[in-house]
C-alpha cells in the first residue's frame, strides 16, 4: 500500500509542478506582452508631445 501513495505523491508533485511553470510561463508572456504595448504608447505619446513643441 505505501508504494501505492508513494507513486500517487510523486504524480500530484509532478502535475503540481508542471501546472505552476505553465502559469508562471503564461504570466510572464502576458507581462512581456504589457511591457511592450505601454512602451508602444509612451513612444507615440512621446512623438505627439514632441510633434506639438515643434509647432509651438
Amino acid at each position: 500500500m505505501a508504494d501505492g501513495s508513494d507513486r500517487a505523491l510523486q504524480v500530484a508533485v509532478l502535475l503540481s509542478f508542471a501546472a505552476g511553470f505553465a502559469v508562471g510561463w503564461q504570466a510572464n508572456r502576458m507581462r512581456r506582452k504589457f511591457l511592450d504595448w505601454r512602451k508602444k504608447r509612451l513612444q507615440d505619446k512621446l512623438s505627439e508631445t514632441q510633434k506639438k513643441l515643434d509647432l509651438a
